[in-house]
């Protein structure tokens, strides 16, 4: 058994992607209250329940991405309405071009706002005080422990 007080020293993996609620992680070293230190080779961090990964606490960003499609979809409208007038029509006048120009550079401008919201990854947090388990998929060669 590890003593209470060890400390793991891990990485874990920050390519998150959509729809991931699990924070991957490996454990490399095992560091006892003595002071000895054990390399643990990448071994897989795992929770409570020997689950792969840890979840807790996952913010998808549901509120800025919403907020975007909204102020995406009031500058869309608010080009259709500034399109009105057919500037290929005699009565075109310089401020209808401007006016529909403007309306579509709007639009494009809050398409784009909603694909970076879209490109934001979720972000995973995982409260200290978390139970983990490491998964020992090879020999471990550990001397009784004496503090």
């Amino acid at each position: 058994m590890v003593p209470q007080g060890a400390r793991l020293i891990g990485v874990y993996d920050s390519q998150v992607t959509a729809g991931q609620s699990r924070v991957l992680l490996v454990w490399t070293r095992l560091i006892m209250p003595n002071g000895r230190s054990i390399v643990l080779e990448r071994q897989p961090g795992a929770d409570a329940g020997g689950y792969s990964g840890l979840s807790d606490e996952v913010d998808s960003h549901w509120k800025e991405l919403i907020g975007a499609a909204l102020l995406s979809t009031s500058l869309s409208v608010g080009s259709e309405v500034n399109a009105g007038a057919n500037p290929n029509t005699n009565n075109a006048t310089i401020i209808q071009t401007l006016r529909q120009g403007f309306g579509n550079a709007m639009s494009q401008t809050g398409q784009q706002l909603v694909r970076q919201q879209m490109n934001i990854q979720p972000t995973l947090t995982v409260r200290p005080g978390l139970p983990v388990r490491v998964i020992v998929n090879r020999d471990l060669v550990l001397e009784p422990y004496r503090g």
